[in-house]
């Protein structure tokens, strides 16, 4: 079991700092000038977020599926439990996430990107 444990806190270790990368990038170059401290500090601040989201989705498995005659899915024995199914939980979250992701993309307008660009061949170009 402390293989899957450990593969899984290197693939969320990968995963932050691939978006940590992505997003300060992102940020600092949407934001205005003066306010690209407050960017990193968003980053962060939603770093403690979903830490607080993950703590209350555990407590919420907890309630949901522990009891008297229920399998608890998170016990103190992991191997007593169905760790499979909180996977499976987080990974139809994560679906979501990506379609909410998709549909916000869709609607973001660049700062920088106007309506009124033209767009021209490079071979089309006046020499």
């Amino acid at each position: 079991m402390s293989v899957v444990v450990n593969r899984s806190v290197t693939l969320t270790g990968f995963s932050e700092a691939f978006t940590i990368i992505g997003q300060v990038e992102f940020f600092y170059k949407q934001f205005p000038e003066n306010m690209r401290s407050i960017a990193g500090s968003f980053l962060f601040c939603g770093f403690a977020l979903s830490s607080y989201l993950s703590s209350f989705l555990v407590s919420i498995v907890h309630r949901a599926t522990g009891g008297v005659g229920k399998r608890n899915w998170l016990p103190e024995d992991l191997n007593k439990g169905r760790l499979d199914y909180f996977y499976y939980l987080i990974a139809g979250l994560e679906v979501l996430n990506l379609g909410y992701f998709i549909v916000c993309a869709k609607w973001y307008k660049y700062k920088g990107s106007s309506v009124n660009t033209l767009d021209v061949a490079l071979e089309k170009m006046p020499v």
